[in-house]
């Protein structure tokens, strides 16, 4: 079976992180953020540089530099987040610093990204991001910070550009409703293989309830696992994958025992899926058929506030 682990409660987010911010316009959800920040802190190595690529509120960012980030900055198009942010989570302390700009990360100039930084990220560097990734055919003009296109992939291919330009890790988070197949062979054509992943259940939104079109449509396709139970809100699970650069292409990643496929995600997803409970106990009799890498189980109350749900 998987390496499985299961964590109750937060553990990277501090009870200031989960003081919502005073505004509908700035991303606040704090199961998904505590799992972006459990994903980073499986690849922050200390001293190191973090690049956050959407970074939203800035508490995820906040947390991988307590996991023993060097430098951690973030990245953000809303003026809104990144004034929020900088009022904050913005520190800098003995051996390390969290600082953020405004730029858009869509655009292909990764060195350019870098150098909004008041200095250079220390080396090694990391790639984090928890980018929108509601799948909807047409963007909500209200909810940038959640939508992402008809897959609900639209910022990966950019985001793994700019991790394998700077050649480094990558820390991706998306749904499970996010055609997480796709998003697994785009990591893998990019030279990167996944070492852990973190699942935590959490229920579908208001809005994403209101315009379920695409999703429906990518879970009768067999592309979108969502979590349903009877006399329950549907659910999904924030999906985070630490991955490793492994200096090249699809080439080197050749579907060995030890990578996860596609395939292989899409069934630990319907795997958990057939559980009861947010433990996700179908997980503990799952076969290392599946994937015998490692697996985080995160079993989070539910939030008092959550913004753009």
């Amino acid at each position: 079976m998987p390496d499985l682990t299961r964590v109750s409660g937060y553990t990277h987010l501090t009870d200031a992180d989960l003081v919502p911010p005073p505004s509908d316009g700035i991303f606040f959800e704090p199961a998904d953020t505590e799992t972006g920040a459990w994903v980073g802190h499986d690849l922050v190595t200390p001293g190191c540089g973090v690049l956050d690529l959407g970074s939203g509120s800035g508490a995820a960012a906040a947390a991988m530099s307590r996991s023993g980030a060097g430098h951690v900055h973030g990245i953000d198009a809303s003026a809104d987040s990144v004034a929020w942010a900088n009022k904050h989570h913005a520190v800098e302390r003995p051996g390390a610093r969290v600082t953020f700009a405004r730029a858009d990360f869509s655009l292909p100039d990764s060195r350019g990204l870098l150098a909004t930084a008041p200095q250079p990220p220390p080396r090694p560097l990391v790639v984090t991001s928890n980018p929108p990734y509601v799948p909807m055919a047409e963007d909500a003009e209200d909810k940038r910070s959640i939508t992402a296109g008809p897959d609900g992939l639209r910022w990966v291919p950019a985001i793994i550009a700019h991790a394998r330009a700077l050649r480094c890790d990558l820390g991706l988070t998306i749904g499970s409703y996010s055609s997480p197949a796709t998003a697994v062979n785009l990591l893998r054509d990019a030279g990167y293989r996944i070492r852990t992943v973190t699942l935590c259940p959490l229920e579908l939104g208001d809005f994403t309830v209101r315009h379920m079109e695409r999703t429906t449509t990518l879970e009768e396709r067999g592309e979108a696992v969502l979590w349903r139970r009877a006399d329950e809100r549907p659910a999904y699970f924030v999906t985070g994958l630490a991955c490793h650069w492994t200096g090249s292409g699809r080439a080197r990643t050749t579907g060995a025992p030890d990578e996860l496929t596609g395939t292989g995600l899409m069934d630990l997803l319907r795997t958990a899926a057939g559980s009861a409970t947010t433990r996700l106990e179908t997980l503990d009799g799952a076969g290392a058929d599946l994937w015998p890498g490692s697996v985080r189980v995160v079993d989070l109350p539910p939030a008092d506030h959550r913004n753009h749900w």
